[in-house]
């Protein structure tokens, strides 16, 4: 029952709605990223580790990071394209 009524609502929703939705978001994200206090962030790992972990990192690592992502990315496109 539930499925029915995701995808009325899409059926339902112009590409204003939908526009207004993004935009809502990402405003969002930027104000709640100027008003959360992230210098816990630099107190994570100490200055030695950083280098560290930064000479230790490779190309392969890099390739690693990048399917990570594009799967990621890919998982959200496909769920939005069965929600519309």
């Amino acid at each position: 029952m539930e499925y029915f009524s995701i995808t009325n609502f899409t059926r339902e929703i112009s590409r204003i709605d939908l526009i207004g939705i993004l935009v809502g978001h990402i405003v969002f994200a930027i104000a709640l990223t100027i008003l959360l206090d992230w210098t816990w962030l630099k107190n994570l790992m100490s200055e030695e580790d950083k280098i560290k972990m930064l000479n230790s990192y490779n190309w392969k690592d890099l390739l690693v990071d990048g399917a990570i992502i594009s799967v990621v990315i890919g998982i959200i496109f496909l769920i939005v394209s069965k929600l519309l």
